[in-house]
């Protein structure tokens, strides 16, 4: 590991494109990951239209999907938060 260091130290513009090439596949994983997150909501919304226009009950599935979010979105806002 301490060479590894000590090669960046010595080759300053190495480090710079290591540096670029890291934050651009950062950029396309997340991209990526928004992209599914995206489908993931639209696939939700429309089970949820699914059961409204149907009558159906909803799954237990969901209500614990959504006590687990609910859990999650409160323990996020308390890092962020006051």
């Amino acid at each position: 590991m301490e060479q590894i260091v000590n090669y960046f130290a010595l080759h300053p513009a190495v480090l710079g494109v290591s540096v670029i090439v890291a934050a651009v596949v950062m950029f396309f994983f997340l991209r990526k990951l928004a992209g599914l997150l995206l489908l993931a909501a639209a696939v939700v919304v429309l089970y949820a239209a699914w059961l409204l226009f149907s009558g159906s009950d909803v799954s237990p599935l969901f209500h614990k999907a959504e006590g687990w979010l609910t859990t999650a979105l409160q323990f996020v806002s308390s890092l962020f938060g006051s």
